[in-house]
C-alpha cells in the first residue's frame, strides 16, 4: 500500500483547539522506534516533566505506553494543555498515535483507505476547523506511515455472519456498492432522522437473510433499488408509529448506556478496588431501573467544551424521569447525528477490523444504538440541569462521551456485548429504542 488512495468524509470540519482532553482520557501506546526516539530526547526536570518515575510504561512483551501524571494527565501535557514533545521537536516527533487523533484509518480495498473521524473529540463533534477535503495531503501522509510495511490485501467485512444466517461475504466493489446504499438512506432529509433509521434498520432485516453468490454487480444495485424502495414505502413519512420498549428491552439498554457512559482513564484505574466496586454498584443500578441514576466517571474535555453538570445535582434524578418527551426530533440535533452516522458509513468505522469484527448488518445495527444511546445520555444531563427539553450542549455532550468507547472499549467487544446487540434486533427492540427516545 505504498501509494494508497484516500477516501475522505464528504461533510466534516476539522482543527485541533488544544483542548488537551485527548492527552487525558486516552492510554497512547508507541512502537518501540518511538520509545528509543522519546528516551533519546533526554527530558529532565528542568523541562517540566517530572522524573519521580518512568516516562514509558511497559505493558506487555514489546509494549509500551507513555505514563501519567498524578491527575491522570500525559506526562507531556503542560499546564496549558499542550504537548511539551511538540513545543520543544516539532510536531513530527510526537507518537504516530497523537498526531492521527482524531482521524481513524481503515482499509476500503486495494491500495484504498478511508478516513473516518472520532466524535470524542469536542471539536468534531462542533464540526469546527478546517474542512477535511483541505488536510488531504497530510492525511495522506500520515496514511503512508500507517501502512507503511504492512501487509497489501485486505477482505472486505462479512455482510453478515454468526446468527441464524450464516456468513456471508461479497467483493470490494459490491461491499462499496452497499455503503453507498447506506449513506444514501441517512441522507434523505426528507424525513427525521429517526424515520432514516427505521427506513435502514428495515432493508438490512433484508440483506442479513439473502446470499449474494449470484447477486452482485449490476443485479446487487438493482436488488439495493428495491429493498430501499420497499423501505421508503413502508414508512414514507414522519408519522412515525411508536413501539414503546419492552421491560427486557429497556433493561439491556440501559446497561449498554452504561457502559458508553463510562470513561475509563488512568485516574481511575489509579483508585483500585473502590473504584471497581463503585462501577458494579452503578451497574446494577442500571440494571434494575430503579431510584436514582447514578454518576459515572465523566470526560474532562467534554465538560470543558460543553459546561460540567454541578456534582450536587447528580442524585436527584430518577430512571423514570428519562422516559419523558424531551422534544428530541429537531433539526439541529438532527443535523449532528446525520453527521456523525454518515462519518461513520463512510468511513467504514462501524463494522469490520474498525468495530470488533462485526459483519456489516450487526455492526450497522451496533451503530444505529448509538441514536438511543446518544439520546438517553443527553435527557440524563437536561435532567440533571433540572430542564425538560433537549439543548443541542446535551446532545453534543453525550455523543462526545459515548463515541469514546464505540469500537474501542473492550466490554463492549465481548461475545455477550455483541450478542446483546443481535438479541435486541431479534426482539424488533432496536427500532423500538431508536423511536421512543427520539420524542
Amino acid at each position: 500500500m505504498s501509494n494508497a488512495r484516500l477516501e475522505l468524509p464528504v461533510l466534516q470540519n476539522w482543527s485541533c483547539h488544544n483542548c488537551g482532553g485527548c492527552c487525558r482520557e486516552h492510554l497512547i501506546e508507541i512502537t518501540e522506534d518511538e520509545k528509543r526516539r522519546i528516551e533519546g530526547q533526554k527530558w529532565t526536570q528542568a523541562d517540566g516533566v517530572s522524573m519521580a518515575r518512568p516516562i514509558i510504561q511497559k505493558i506487555g512483551r514489546g509494549r509500551y505506553r507513555l505514563a501519567h501524571q498524578d491527575d491522570g494527565a500525559c506526562v507531556f501535557l503542560d499546564d496549558q494543555g499542550l504537548c511539551r514533545i511538540h513545543a520543544k521537536f516539532g510536531e513530527p516527533a510526537k507518537p504516530l498515535a497523537c498526531r492521527v487523533y482524531p482521524y481513524a484509518y481503515h482499509p476500503a480495498g486495494r491500495e484504498n483507505l478511508t478516513v473516518s473521524l472520532r466524535f470524542s473529540c469536542p471539536s468534531v463533534v462542533r464540526n469546527l476547523g478546517d474542512g477535511v477535503e483541505s488536510q488531504r495531503q497530510t492525511l495522506a501522509t500520515l496514511g503512508q506511515e500507517i501502512v507503511s510495511g504492512k501487509k497489501r490485501e485486505h477482505e472486505p467485512p462479512y455482510i453478515h455472519r454468526g446468527g441464524d444466517h450464516g456468513e456471508q461475504t461479497v467483493s470490494w466493489a459490491d461491499f462499496h456498492q452497499l455503503l453507498r446504499a447506506l449513506d444514501e438512506s441517512l441522507a434523505a432529509d426528507d424525513v427525521h432522522l429517526v424515520v432514516r433509521l427505521m427506513r435502514t434498520l428495515s432493508w438490512l432485516d433484508l440483506v442479513e437473510q439473502s446470499q449474494f453468490q449470484t447477486v452482485k454487480g449490476e443485479k446487487l444495485t438493482e436488488y439495493l433499488t428495491l429493498v430501499t424502495e420497499a423501505s421508503v414505502k413502508a414508512q414514507p413519512d414522519n408519522d412515525l408509529p411508536l413501539q414503546k420498549p419492552t421491560r427486557l428491552g429497556r433493561t439491556m439498554f440501559r446497561l449498554l448506556a452504561a457502559q458508553y457512559a463510562r470513561h475509563d482513564t488512568e485516574a481511575l484505574v489509579r483508585q483500585g478496588w473502590s473504584a471497581r466496586v463503585g462501577l458494579l454498584s452503578a451497574a446494577l443500578k442500571y440494571a434494575t431501573g430503579m431510584g436514582s441514576v447514578p454518576g459515572l466517571q465523566g470526560s474532562a474535555s467534554v465538560a470543558t467544551a460543553f459546561g460540567d453538570v454541578p456534582e450536587q445535582t447528580t442524585t436527584f434524578v430518577k430512571f423514570g424521569q428519562l422516559e419523558s418527551a424531551f422534544d428530541g426530533r429537531r433539526a439541529d440535533i438532527d443535523e449532528l447525528l446525520t453527521r456523525y452516522f454518515r462519518v461513520k458509513v463512510q468511513g467504514i468505522h462501524f463494522c469490520g477490523p474498525a468495530h470488533f469484527d462485526t459483519g456489516l448488518v450487526d455492526g450497522f445495527r451496533g451503530l444505529a444504538l448509538m441514536y438511543p444511546v446518544v439520546m438517553w445520555l443527553a435527557r440524563l444531563r437536561a435532567a440533571r440541569l433540572k430542564r425538560t427539553q433537549l439543548e443541542l450542549t446535551d446532545v453534543q455532550a453525550a455523543l462526545a462521551t459515548a463515541d469514546h468507547n464505540f469500537g474501542y472499549s473492550p466490554a463492549l467487544g465481548t461475545m455477550s456485548s455483541l450478542q446483546r446487540v443481535r438479541q435486541l434486533a431479534k426482539m424488533g427492540q432496536i427500532k423500538a429504542l431508536t423511536g421512543w427516545y427520539s420524542l
